[in-house]
């Protein structure tokens, strides 16, 4: 969330979003509706990588090494299949600095993407500074992009209203301080996610709301602006809170909040938005046109949604962080079914007819939130344990639902693939 305030925090955390998605309309109307396609069915699970530090993000690369982040301890690390590791890049010690969003090119002689962060929510040019840099095979990093400094010139989701829909004045004046009644968006740079395209790389900017392309030269042009996620307050949720009795049955829009960004096999671009703290069901798969920058809302009721994988059948599968399960959304459905329960699951990628997820993703102490409406961040515990995070590998029943979404023609609203330009489609990965 780009309002720093502790009440709004509660707000996120205790309120409860009742969006519902559309189902996709099919053509014709006049054969019988297909039955329901089949959820893709969770088989072997095996550990490939252990003992790593809050794995909010990684890349599968096409022989299996792992590129990680461990946020907290401010390292990007590549793990071989043989568990030997490289430090790729590392924050000086105490800067503050975190790494994130980790993508893999092969168009581009073995890359890897990721981003550096610091700052989020200050809404402050001199604190808050990201950037998009790449790792080449021979460890040479490059820094592409000044994403915050995109952000502070030109702020592209002051577009939004978020804070209330509609409120009376006598009402308003009732709302209390650190709530805000009615805002647009502010500047706030935190990139979440980026996925490789023929001509640069997409980021997803969970503090930006938006989507934005990043081109081989560092140019910076925004792709989308997601919309405010509408919470109806019910009269529980106003009391909890605090808030007078006038504000239930009011409407308030949240941040979006974007994590993950994937290529779906329909050519759209596929979105988690997160949108709110602890014990959430708001989070949200929107479906984006890179070319219009319209998006429309695929599914909802995913707690706390960080991570999206999306195979060559158009299953949606969606990590909830806050959730402790990772859930799929079949093609064609809108209706998240239950893939596997595990703990903190962060991050998924699918490579070589399986689906990869990073797990136990924050160390002991949890989430902490002074922000509502941000991804999860942690703080250091007391006493912390040894690192628990790891990143399993979970096969398929009968190998169902293993392919990655960047060649079928199948999906949640059909094939749009021959209508969107060329250079609009991705580039094929090393996991492919």
């Amino acid at each position: 969330m780009k309002k720093s305030s502790p009440a709004l925090a509660s707000l996120a955390a205790v309120a409860a979003l009742g969006l519902v998605a559309s189902p996709a309309s099919a053509g014709g109307g006049h054969h019988p509706k297909p039955p329901a396609p089949a959820a893709p069915v969770a088989g072997e699970v095996t550990t490939v990588a252990e003992g790593l530090l809050t794995p909010l993000s990684f890349a599968v690369g096409k022989r299996g090494t792992l590129d990680v982040t461990q946020d907290f301890a401010g390292l990007l690390t590549r793990i071989m299949p043989d568990g030997t590791t490289e430090i790729l890049d590392a924050a000086e010690p105490g800067s503050g600095y975190s790494f994130g969003a980790v993508s893999k090119s092969s168009k581009q002689r073995g890359i890897t993407y990721y981003t550096t962060v610091i700052g989020a929510a200050t809404n402050d040019p001199a604190q808050n500074m990201s950037a998009l840099k790449s790792v080449d095979r021979n460890g040479n990093i490059r820094t592409v992009a000044d994403i915050a400094g995109y952000e502070f010139s030109q702020n592209p989701d002051s577009v939004n209203h978020y804070g209330f829909d509609s409120i009376d004045a006598a009402c308003a004046a009732q709302i209390p301080a650190g709530i805000p009644v009615s805002y647009t968006g502010l500047e706030d740079s935190n990139p979440y996610a980026s996925l490789p395209v023929r001509r640069g790389v997409i980021v997803a900017d969970a503090g930006m709301n938006s989507l934005i392309r990043v081109d081989r030269n560092g140019g910076i042009s925004t792709v989308a602006v997601l919309p405010p996620i509408p919470l109806v307050l019910t009269a529980e949720i106003a009391e909890g809170l605090g808030l007078p009795q006038c504000t239930a049955g009011l409407t308030y829009n949240l941040e979006p909040v974007p994590t993950d960004v994937e290529r779906g096999p329909d050519g759209y671009l596929y979105v988690t938005s997160l949108p709110g703290g602890g014990g959430l069901n708001n989070g949200s798969v929107f479906r984006v046109n890179e070319r219009s920058g319209e998006s429309e809302l695929v599914a909802t009721g995913f707690a706390g949604a960080t991570g999206l994988a999306v195979n060559n059948q158009g299953d949606l599968f969606v990590a909830e962080l806050l959730g402790n399960r990772i859930s799929v959304v079949p093609a064609g459905s809108d209706t998240p079914e239950l893939f596997y329960e595990v703990n903190q699951p962060a991050a998924l990628e699918l490579h070589d007819g399986a689906l990869y997820a990073s797990v136990n993703a924050l160390p002991p102490g949890g989430v902490q939130e002074p922000e509502a409406e941000e991804p999860p961040v942690v703080e250091p515990p007391v006493d912390p344990g040894p690192p628990a995070g790891r990143i399993i590998r979970i096969g398929f029943e009968d190998n169902c639902g293993g392919g990655r979404g960047h060649h079928g023609h199948h999906g949640h609203h059909g094939s749009v693939a021959d209508s969107l330009d060329a250079d609009t489609l991705d580039e094929e990965q090393e996991d492919q």
